[in-house]
């Protein structure tokens, strides 16, 4: 395991990460950042049909941040279901909180203790897009309609759904450069406030639109490899997807 403290993979990079809990600045923010996803829940910016940026992305991010992976879990665990509270939409699911929670846990390890630059704001956008948005939330959709809906619907519903894998991959790059923005313009006040290690480095250049056009570019050849070949494949040789 690493011994550097600014590493995941160490210990002490864990230790403190929990010991934020204890920490009343960081709580304190936590709170702030809770109520402000809560009440963000439901408020979309639309840019199409079907497609709307959620504010509630941008807070999550910039708590992250500051107070890490642990702090980050909790906040999601309480601002779910008070999001819910203040806006709700059809029967409850407590599995959907674990979406929250995976999108809070990857922001802080992309951004605690961790050079702020706009690839690593990138990177982690598209990992959170792929791995919460896009895998997390198909298998608790499906788990979802299993619940309320009975066998035949959950058995209608794919877990490869490409209507959320192609939303997601054209919110990308409009989602990260907005992040990187947000960041970037809160950062030097938690800086100033002592609520970064180090100063920021978020301004925008040439490279980082390539880099968010490269991973746009890989995203969409992974659907278009599932349109004209695994999906082919997959029935040929009826493999059910769940």
């Amino acid at each position: 395991m690493s011994k550097n403290p600014s590493s995941p993979l160490s210990a002490a990079y864990w230790r403190e990460a929990a010991g934020n809990l204890k920490n009343t600045r960081m709580l304190a923010l936590a709170a702030f950042v809770i109520a402000l996803r809560a009440v963000c829940k439901m408020l979309e910016i639309p840019l199409a049909p079907g497609l709307n940026i959620n504010v509630a992305a941008f807070f999550n991010s910039i708590g992250a941040m500051v107070y890490g992976p642990v702090v980050g879990l909790v906040g999601a665990i309480v601002s779910d279901p008070l999001g819910y509270l203040l806006h709700p939409d059809g029967p409850y699911f407590l599995p959907f909180m674990l979406v929250d929670m995976s999108s809070s846990f990857l922001f802080g390890l992309f951004f605690w203790k961790r050079p702020l630059t706009v690839g690593r704001t990138l990177t982690a956008k598209f990992t959170v897009n792929m791995v919460s948005n896009v895998a997390l939330t198909s298998v608790i959709m499906k788990w979802y309609y299993l619940v309320f809906y009975g066998v035949e619907k959950a058995e209608a519903y794919n877990l490869i759904n490409l209507t959320r894998i192609v939303k997601n991959l054209v919110m990308f790059p409009i989602e990260a450069i907005l992040i990187a923005v947000v960041l970037g313009a809160a950062a030097p006040a938690l800086y100033s406030l002592r609520m970064l290690p180090e100063k920021p480095n978020l301004k925008l250049k040439p490279r980082h639109y390539v880099m968010v056009a490269l991973l746009t570019l890989l995203a969409v050849g992974l659907v278009l490899f599932y349109v004209f070949f695994l999906k082919d494949f997959v029935k040929a040789h009826n493999i059910k997807l769940f």
